[in-house]
């Protein structure tokens, strides 16, 4: 299930003296299992290009196709679009109303009509994805949990609708690194299952480790796009549009400009490490 954006621009209060540019004519494809990354400065357009992807804002011009399913005509019935593309804001925690963790979760799913033991599963289903003891939190208000289990709550309240496509606006804002790397391995784990994941953060480690590719908006234009060697090879443009690369992209263009033997494209630890032992391994006696 591809989603494609076309030509994709946006003015907030169009025709009026307050209009205001958001998105200038964006073109992309979301293949399916992808794991898509979107990158920019605040105020490039990031935020918008995401709510477009579910119909929770319609284009000004161009458009936007879901499933075969056009956002930009008065016709198409956007709760179709949502079944299929589940956005998660940044702190969704700041959503949950309910009385109890079972009842936020379920709260999608009942909305679309099903029945209980359909929806039971889906609510402890959701609660395993994202990590949560189903059966130890299910009557617990949400608001009893920690900033890290809220956001668990409200990220499997999104899952229970089980998306196809699967938009996380900074998912591991405000959290502690504990909390952190808990929410970014559960993302791994939804795209090896199949879920195409896209993902917008101002990490741009964690972009580097986990995205197929990036796009990279700046002033509501696309100003790159490619795999995330391709992206990051082109700091000095990144640094110009406000952006920075990975530490270790970083590191190996100043261990290549001193004249070390490392590639000046590297962007993982993984990949340093490969580098520095190829570079002075055991064989020339150690680093």
């Amino acid at each position: 299930m591809p989603v494609e954006v076309r030509d994709l621009s946006h003015v907030y209060n169009e025709d009026s003296p307050f209009s205001a540019a958001a998105l200038k004519g964006v073109s992309l494809t979301i293949a399916d299992g992808e794991f898509l990354a979107v990158i920019g400065h605040t105020g490039s357009g990031k935020s918008t290009l995401i709510q477009h992807l579910n119909g929770l804002i319609r284009p000004t011009g161009g458009t936007v196709v879901v499933d075969g399913m056009d956002i930009a005509d008065k016709g198409t019935n956007l709760r179709k679009v949502r079944r299929r593309v589940g956005l998660v804001f940044q702190y969704p925690e700041y959503q949950l109303f309910e009385e109890t963790v079972h009842k936020d979760i379920a709260f999608g799913p009942k909305n679309l009509g099903l029945d209980n033991d359909e929806i039971e599963r889906r609510v402890e289903e959701a609660c395993r994805l994202v990590g949560l003891p189903y059966e130890a939190v299910r009557d617990k208000s949400p608001f009893e949990l920690s900033g890290g289990q809220k956001r668990r709550v409200a990220i499997a309240g999104v899952l229970a609708m089980e998306p196809k496509v699967l938009i996380l606006d900074e998912p591991t804002a405000g959290l502690d690194p504990a909390g952190r790397d808990s929410i970014l391995e559960r993302v791994q784990e939804w795209h090896r299952a199949g879920t195409t994941i896209v993902m917008v953060s101002h990490s741009m480690e964690d972009v580097a480790r986990l995205a197929d590719r990036i796009v990279v908006l700046d002033h509501g234009e696309k100003a790159l796009e490619g795999a995330p060697r391709e992206v990051f090879a082109d700091a000095e443009r990144l640094t110009k549009m406000g952006l920075d690369v990975p530490a270790v992209t970083r590191l190996a263009r100043e261990l290549n400009d001193a004249g070390l033997p490392v590639p000046r494209d590297l962007y993982t630890i993984e990949e340093m490490e490969a580098a520095l032992l190829a570079a002075f391994g055991k064989g020339e006696g150690g680093c």
